[in-house]
């Protein structure tokens, strides 16, 4: 035999051993067992917990809350109309290994299903974690879509609806309709005639027709009641912080806060100036705010418990939006939707309300809820 051939018979005899060794040895046992399954992934799954468990799993330590979720707007009904409350693990992922105990050690690349699972929880208490980006989330289901059912999802254009804010900082994502604080009945009841008698002490700044002396002083006349209660009680608790305002709140009790109320949200006010004059491009994106979803398009409320802002004084205006952002101002839902503002922002948007014509408000709109207590 040539000896080129014996070389060439040679050199196919050793790969063909090195082959057969590089696949004994790169290869785990189990790949012969599980077919292309590597290692022991099979038996990692089968002993797992479920990734989903369902939300009577979380029941078992949120049974109150789960009880007060499910009475808001994510609950499940059926077509017969039977209720089954929330699923957890829409929002939240797979339950998997919650609640994990301890501090446990982070899984294998080659465990994906645990990688995914693990990466939902705090890894030093076992929570689950709360989903951070609520648009990505939210708009899964309301973003507007030809098609998609307007009535039992309710419908937003994303672009317009609160440009890049996230959905939690107006909703509760447990309960998502905008509910404002509680106002008593009676502090509405209040008597303008007692009030009107009352209010000789804050003419001062806010005038005797309730159209303030001051750009720092907010305008009341027209003011929707159940606002300015809660705006008089919070500065007589201290949640509002103003020396003058402070003073004057503690020193008011309750029916004489109503009377106030009544009297200033009953008075009648004057045609706005001509409204200063303000690029388009200003104007579409304050539009574009999600202010406009609670105080009313063109900044007139159509809730008692919020403020109309349509001629309002652009310095008090630019004043306590920086308030709810420093948190001088205590209102959670205006905190978060103020921090979310820049200085820069701040100043266009009390710009764009206080240039708006006044007109008188309508009644409170079914979009709202205030509460009683």
């Amino acid at each position: 035999m040539p000896k080129h051939i014996k070389r060439l018979i040679f050199i196919f005899v050793v790969f063909a051993i090195l082959a057969l060794a590089a696949k004994i040895y790169f290869v785990p046992a189990s790949f012969w067992v599980y077919g292309h399954y590597r290692a022991r992934s099979v038996t990692e799954i089968a002993s797992d917990a479920p990734m989903y468990r369902g939300s009577h799993y979380c029941q078992s330590c949120h049974r109150q809350q789960f009880a007060e979720w499910s009475a808001g707007a994510h609950r499940i009904v059926t077509a017969r109309g039977m209720r089954h409350g929330v699923i957890c693990e829409d929002c939240h992922g797979p339950a998997g290994r919650h609640p994990l105990l301890g501090k446990p050690p982070p899984p294998r690349v080659l465990d994906t299903h645990k990688a995914i699972m693990y990466s939902r929880y705090n890894r030093v208490t076992g929570k689950m974690r709360v989903p951070k980006n609520t648009v990505a989330l939210c708009t899964q289901c309301h973003e507007k879509m030809a098609g998609r059912p307007t009535v039992a999802l309710p419908q937003i254009v994303v672009a317009t609806h609160a440009r890049s804010q996230q959905c939690a900082a107006c909703h509760n994502p447990h309960t998502p309709a905008i509910v404002f604080p509680a106002v008593a009945t009676e502090m509405l009841a209040g008597s303008a005639a007692a009030g009107k008698a009352q209010s000789a002490q804050c003419a001062a700044c806010h005038g005797a027709g309730g159209m303030s002396l001051g750009p720092a002083f907010p305008d009341l006349a027209g003011q929707q009641p159940a606002y300015l209660v809660a705006a008089l009680k919070a500065y007589k608790r201290g949640a509002r912080k103003a020396p003058i305002m402070n003073g004057v709140a503690a020193a008011l009790d309750n029916k004489e806060i109503a009377n106030l109320a009544a009297y200033f949200s009953g008075l009648s006010r004057p045609a706005s100036p001509a409204a200063h004059p303000l690029p388009a491009a200003l104007a579409r994106k304050a539009r574009g705010e999600a202010c406009g979803i609670c105080h009313g398009e063109g900044g007139i409320s159509r809730n008692p418990a919020v403020p109309s802002l349509a001629g309002q004084k652009e310095a008090y205006l630019a004043s306590a939006l920086e308030a709810y952002r420093s948190g001088t101002r205590k209102e959670p839902l205006m905190a978060r939707v103020a921090g979310h503002l820049s200085p820069a922002e701040i100043k266009e948007l009390a710009a764009f309300y206080s240039g708006l014509p006044w007109q008188a408000g309508n009644a409170s709109s079914a979009l709202f809820k205030v509460g009683a207590r």
